[in-house]
């Protein structure tokens, strides 16, 4: 164990990042830990601070509930010092909020796994760092960052059965529905079972998709994916195209997935018999072969290269 002081500040409502809390936690003595998704909602305390927070949003565009949700931990922090501070997300806070938390420590780094392009104020930021990290492979090259993939954020062993149905997905309601359902659509036909969740605040019905109100967590979904044979990842086509972490459970569960991010292919784990890449969202066709070979297991060397072990040793380099 290494005696340094290490500050984790993430914004996860998966618990995706747990595991990197448990590894700084194994690697270093010290170590403060701040999920700012599970803060306590802040409310105005009076009409003239929520009317005064909506003209400051309308002249800046910034939340100034932001800022009132997140200076307590500021003021936690500020008398503290670090030998490494890592903040994803950092684009919430505002810049004397960054300013705090630079000035308190000895390596300041940053990780998106965002794309600028979905968060302009991700490239506001930048300067605060000393170094960021990104997903997004065109943001890397357009603003000098340096490249880290998501990451395999699951070790518990769980037994494997037969699938219960040959493809799975779980996303939002937006502009990638049509693609899913297209997919949906050519799997009713070729009689490929599946089972895709949409959640959806509005009263929806599909005889193709099943629509949900309720947000599933982390362990429920992890429980589809033990079912199924293959994972649909339709990702966020001309926003961004950083592999998300639906490509690293199917890489934990040895499960084959569909995907519309063609970025995959230039991954040393990309396996045409494992992936299938949808090249063109307006017209596709999954071949019935896809589901009927095995998954190839990848090298072990591979597989560590994107643990979430790895991972950590990586981005305090």
């Amino acid at each position: 164990m290494t005696d340094k002081k290490v500050l984790f500040i993430t914004y996860d409502l998966s618990g995706y990042y747990d595991c990197i809390k448990d590894e700084f936690n194994n690697q270093y003595t010290h170590v403060d830990y701040y999920n700012i998704a599970l803060l306590k909602r802040y409310k105005y305390k009076h009409i003239f601070q929520k009317i005064y927070a909506g003209i400051y949003k309308l002249l800046t565009k910034k939340k100034l509930k932001n800022f009132y949700q997140l200076q307590p931990v500021i003021k936690e922090l500020q008398d503290k010092t670090y030998d490494y501070t890592l903040v994803v997300r950092p684009d919430l806070f505002f810049d004397s909020q960054l300013t705090t938390l630079k000035n308190n420590t000895n390596n300041f780094i940053a990780y998106y796994h965002d794309s600028i392009n979905n968060i302009p104020r991700k490239k506001e930021v930048i300067h605060f760092f000393d170094k960021v990290y990104s997903y997004e492979r065109k943001d890397v090259k357009d603003y000098n960052l340096h490249f880290i993939p998501n990451f395999i954020y699951l070790n518990q062993e769980y037994k494997k059965n037969a699938p219960n149905y040959m493809a799975f997905t779980i996303m939002s309601k937006d502009y990638r529905f049509k693609t899913l359902e297209k997919l949906a659509a050519q799997f009713k036909e070729k009689h490929i079972s599946y089972q895709f969740l949409v959640q959806s605040d509005k009263d929806t019905q599909s005889d193709l998709i099943h629509f949900i109100k309720e947000r599933k967590n982390n362990a429920q979904v992890l429980d589809y994916l033990k079912q199924t044979h293959s994972i649909v990842d339709i990702h966020k086509y001309g926003v961004q195209d950083g592999l998300t972490f639906r490509v690293f459970e199917s890489l934990f569960f040895e499960k084959k997935i569909i995907t519309t991010n063609k970025d995959i292919k230039t991954y040393d784990f990309y396996n045409p018999n494992n992936i299938f890449v949808i090249e063109d969202v307006k017209a596709f066709d999954i071949p019935e072969a896809f589901f009927k070979t095995p998954y190839e297991a990848l090298p072990e060397s591979i597989y560590q290269k994107y643990h979430y072990t790895n991972w950590v040793k990586t981005i305090l380099s």
